[in-house]
């Protein structure tokens, strides 16, 4: 029985470093192998003391590599991913898990014929924050959950032509958003999507699609939930948290800033149930503030593969917040509601 997990990681940007730091640092009963993938590849391993592999194909021949941390653009996620379940390494892969349903599916596929686990990264749900506010459902503090708002407010996105991100090819903002704001609504009601009629825009001068998005969503248990997402917001002060959900019960309200405050709202009052510490993304990315909720995630994967149980965060979770943000799409350009596939 494996003991130790080997890990080796694909992609040497900014996730790419936190990812290596949570490994090298934080998680336990594995080991940061080798890393391969982009210009800073080199010397992010020479910075962990790890192999640096040219070439991916070189990477996933080698027998002490048991598994792909997969932190690269989005349009490559599915050829990355079904390449790592042919040569039989488990894969953690970064959100969105693809940029169509189509791809998702295609992975999902190719990992389960391999037999090896496929996971994917949605680190809101290990988010302080949103871990506590699922506890308070979990525990029936607000009662059955009847709504849900979400607002992400940005004053840009990256739209530097020489940012992968934004390149046509890797789904554009609303679906990196989307995919995290609609995995929280799954994650919180434990329920699916039925219904999502959406409007989605660019009221700005910038040359970048879905850049603002009004979607509203009807889940198969009842409940219901309105998503407002822009990255074109003119207000500093609305935009000072990306993940803000109020989630409403039959006996409660839950009020969430994922970087900030949780409260419960009662007929007892107002309760304030936990803070998030403060988060400095650009000035110190690797403070264990930040990298708690990356850790815990890859932790998450670590134990499932060694000690054989379900995904925490399954590829059909990844699929389904990419259906979503299909059908909003689908939903924009005809003007009527869409089942998400």
């Amino acid at each position: 029985k494996m003991t130790e997990l080997r890990l080796a990681l694909l992609g040497s940007g900014y996730m790419g470093r936190t990812y290596a730091e949570c490994i090298a640092k934080y998680n336990t009963r594995a080991k940061l192998a080798a890393i391969s993938g982009g210009r800073r590849a080199p010397g992010l391993a020479a910075d962990y003391g790890v192999a640096y592999v040219a070439d991916y194909a070189a990477l996933l021949a080698r027998p002490d590599v048991d598994a792909v941390l997969i932190a690269t653009p989005h349009s490559l996620h599915r050829s990355q991913v079904t390449q790592a379940a042919a040569a039989g390494k488990h894969v953690l892969v970064e959100k969105p898990m693809a940029t169509s349903v189509a791809d998702c599916d295609a992975m999902i596929d190719a990992c389960h014929t391999a037999g090896v686990v496929l996971e994917v990264i949605q680190t809101l749900r290990f988010r302080g924050a949103l871990v506590r506010a699922r506890q308070l459902i979990d525990e029936g503090r607000i009662g059955p959950v009847q709504m849900i708002r979400g607002q992400s407010l940005c004053l840009n996105y990256i739209i530097d032509t020489a940012s992968w991100a934004a390149l046509p090819e890797n789904g554009g903002a609303f679906l990196d958003m989307g995919v995290h704001n609609f995995d929280i609504m799954r994650f919180l009601t434990g329920a699916e999507v039925s219904r999502v009629f959406s409007h989605v825009t660019t009221y700005g001068a910038v040359d970048a699609p879905g850049l603002s998005a009004m979607t509203q969503l009807t889940f198969d248990n009842g409940v219901v939930a309105q998503q407002w997402t822009s990255f074109e917001f003119p207000s500093q002060a609305m935009t000072d948290s990306q993940h803000r959900y109020v989630v409403a019960g039959a006996a409660g309200v839950l009020d969430i800033d994922g970087y900030g405050k949780l409260h419960l709202d009662t007929a007892a009052g107002r309760e304030l149930i936990w803070e998030q510490p403060p988060i400095d993304f650009v000035n110190r990315p690797l403070e264990p503030t930040r990298l708690e909720a990356f850790y815990t995630q890859t932790q998450s994967f670590i134990d499932d593969v060694l000690d054989g149980r379900p995904p925490t965060v399954s590829g059909a979770d990844g699929r389904a917040a990419v259906a979503i943000v299909e059908a909003a799409w689908a939903s924009s350009r005809t003007g009527q509601a869409v089942t998400p596939a």
